[in-house]
């Protein structure tokens, strides 16, 4: 009996050590093909271009600012900000999802007279005046800018989609990654823009009888929006007066005294369906004459280049400047600052 005990165990015990050796390489080999399932990409590389020969800023200097693109998920989650060193090209990694998407020159933070505000929400991301002061009167305040804004330029794309199939994109430039799978669907891992201007230049013309006896002048023009929204391009219902100075005085043929001054200054849009006034700020050549006038016989008009840049004209006509001498007899002379003022612009200025 124990004889044959001892025979049916030697036969059965060398087999167990195999069927453990067998079903630990069965399941290795079962853990080795889950891992390579396991391999996912959250999100997808996002080529973002740029084409800026609409917006009048194709130049070193703007170019140098770099630029800002904001990408709003269109389910309301937290908008995902991308600041480009290359205005003109940059990448950007998003998750699956939909985005409504607003680019910009410049930074939030880079401009000087222009401020942010409603950042969290495409549709009511705002650009507006930033150099604002308020004079008080008995009647209603007074909103001033001191300062206008600089050139901004917006692009826009809504529905822009992030898809399955898309992440993972750039795994094909990782070694040891499994390749991407090109698609049709893969020209949408670029994304191309094109913005246009949201502000536009203002030339304001004024005739003036006497122009021999001023030494410098500014103006202030009502009617002016205060903000602009970014996603529509609509401006908004406030308004505000615009401060800027005249400079560029040009004599009438054959007259010594009558001619012109011109200002110039940007907007983020004017209302051409009502009236604007215009008031005015002379220094006179004796140094102690200040003259003041207000003006309602403004005209304003807007002229399109073709290529969607928009020149709006304002021109009016000013009392008679009182004659009066000349301080120290130094004669009559036009002393006014311009710092601040950029390249000069050839424009097409409509003198009557």
């Amino acid at each position: 009996m124990s004889g044959k005990r001892l025979m049916i165990n030697m036969t059965i015990q060398p087999f167990a050590p195999i069927r453990r050796w067998m079903l630990l390489c069965l399941l290795l080999f079962w853990a080795g093909c889950e891992r390579r399932d396991l391999i996912y990409y959250e999100t997808a590389e996002i080529t973002l271009t740029v084409d800026w020969s609409q917006a009048d800023m194709n130049n070193t200097d703007e170019s140098a600012h770099g630029a800002t693109a904001v990408f709003y998920p269109a389910d309301g989650g937290e908008p995902k900000i991308l600041l480009m060193g290359n205005y003109s090209q940059e990448t950007i990694r998003l998750q699956q999802g939909v985005y409504n998407i607003i680019l910009f020159n410049r930074s939030f933070s880079d401009f000087s007279n222009i401020a942010f505000r409603g950042n969290d929400r495409y549709e009511m991301l705002e650009a507006y005046n930033k150099k604002i002061r308020t004079q008080r009167n008995r009647a209603t305040d007074t909103h001033t800018v001191s300062a206008s804004p600089e050139k901004l330029a917006v692009a826009t794309e809504t529905g822009f989609t992030v898809t399955e199939n898309m992440l993972g994109n750039y795994a094909r430039t990782d070694p040891g990654k499994s390749a991407y799978t090109a698609t049709a669907g893969d020209e949408r891992c670029t994304l191309h823009l094109i913005p246009q201007k949201r502000t536009h230049e203002v030339v304001t013309v004024i005739h003036v009888e006497g122009l021999n006896n001023i030494r410098s002048a500014t103006c202030q023009l009502d009617g002016i929006a205060e903000s602009v929204f970014l996603a529509t391009g609509k401006v908004s219902g406030d308004v505000v007066v615009q401060e800027f100075p005249l400079t560029h005085p040009v004599f009438d043929e054959g007259s010594p005294f009558n001619g012109t001054l011109t200002g110039r200054f940007n907007v983020f849009g004017i209302d051409f369906s009502q009236n604007h006034r215009l008031h005015l700020e002379a220094q006179l050549v004796d140094g102690k004459t200040v003259f003041t006038g207000d003006y309602d016989n403004v005209k304003v008009t807007e002229k399109d280049n073709g290529k969607g840049i928009i020149t709006i004209y304002v021109e009016a006509t000013t009392d008679k400047i009182p004659d009066v001498k000349p301080e120290n007899n130094s004669g009559s002379g036009f002393d006014v600052d311009v710092d601040g003022w950029g390249d000069e612009v050839n424009t097409d200025v409509p003198i009557r």
